[in-house]
């Protein structure tokens, strides 16, 4: 508390102290290839065929550091989706900004809520193989609600690492206002902590639903990654209280082949009332040197929802 005290003070004399200004600007791109069962809808398997779909991004980051050591930065940018089928080019960015010094960082704007999802570990593939139209209903991903304008505050605690989110109104996300009597709130804790050879994370989010007919929403949720020959094992447990009750239960291994070609296997099981369906995924990336990387990945899906097999291959471009 007193470090948010500190940064908060800090804020307007940060306005008026002598700065060092830096704007760097990156890119990235995506070509892919999918296959599944409806690629074009991507709602029920009717459609065969294969979809094709690229996209990219051009990224601007600024930042400055006051006289008095404190962090100001911002990001921009452009895209068309290279994970979607929607065409719509947008702009992003300059909702949020953060302020950090010494260990502590408070970003406010349009802001994630952390908390949520901390016991998915089983989704290795892209969001690129969603598109092949395959699906496994029962497999929530915790509170529906996860973004919106508040803040998220960072620090570290001994050896752990933790975040906690407020949001002044879920119910409007990319936004960059939001007045203090919405009644959409949403809070989120998440902490990350060594415990010898393994790394625990812990995360707790909840939402209000004021006037909506619908139950408000907590979830929780545990992670476990641990060192094992080489390779990263992972294994989380979710549930999340809402209108309708959901656990999730995942793993995730990964590992290299070599110094350019990496690996990973995912496998989620996922319940939420009467619906139950299992994911299993895989993914091979190989580094071609100069940021390109070529990926072929594959998304098997069964039990509630439309059961099948998603495919997707293609190359991505960090410029």
């Amino acid at each position: 508390m007193k470090k948010l005290f500190i940064m908060v003070s800090a804020l307007s004399a940060a306005v008026f102290s002598t700065a060092k200004a830096d704007i760097s600007a990156s890119g990235s791109y995506g070509a892919h290839a999918i296959s599944g069962g409806d690629v074009i809808g991507g709602d029920a398997a009717t459609t065969t065929g294969t979809l094709f779909m690229n996209g990219g991004g051009l990224s601007f980051a600024m930042s400055t550091t006051s006289a008095g050591g404190m962090t100001v930065s911002a990001g921009a940018g452009v895209s068309l989706d290279s994970n979607d089928s929607d065409s719509t080019k947008g702009v992003t960015g300059l909702a949020n900004v953060t302020f950090a010094a010494d260990g502590f960082s408070f970003q406010v704007g349009d802001v994630d809520l952390v908390g949520d999802a901390t016991g998915h570990v089983g989704n290795v593939a892209s969001d690129v193989v969603d598109n092949g139209g395959y699906t496994a209903t029962g497999i929530a991903t915790g509170v529906s609600d996860t973004e919106g304008y508040g803040f998220v505050a960072s620090t570290s605690v001994g050896g752990a690492s933790v975040s906690f989110a407020y949001l002044l109104d879920k119910a409007n996300s990319a936004v960059n206002n939001a007045e203090t009597s919405s009644g959409d709130y949403a809070s989120g804790v998440s902490v990350s902590m060594p415990m010898g050879d393994l790394t625990v994370g812990l995360g707790y989010a909840t939402t209000t639903n004021p006037g909506s007919g619908s139950a408000n929403e907590v979830s929780t949720g545990i992670s476990v990654a641990y060192p094992l020959g080489g390779t990263s094992l992972k294994l989380g447990y979710e549930s999340t209280d809402e209108s309708t009750d959901s656990t999730t239960a995942s793993a995730a291994i990964s590992g290299s082949l070599d110094a350019d070609t990496t690996w990973a296997i995912g496998y989620t099981d996922g319940e939420a009332g009467p619906s139950a369906s299992t994911r299993s995924e895989a993914k091979l990336t190989r580094s071609l040197g100069g940021g390109v990387s070529v990926y072929a990945e594959i998304q098997n899906t069964s039990g509630t929802g439309s059961s099948g097999t998603n495919m997707a291959v293609g190359t991505t471009v960090a410029f």
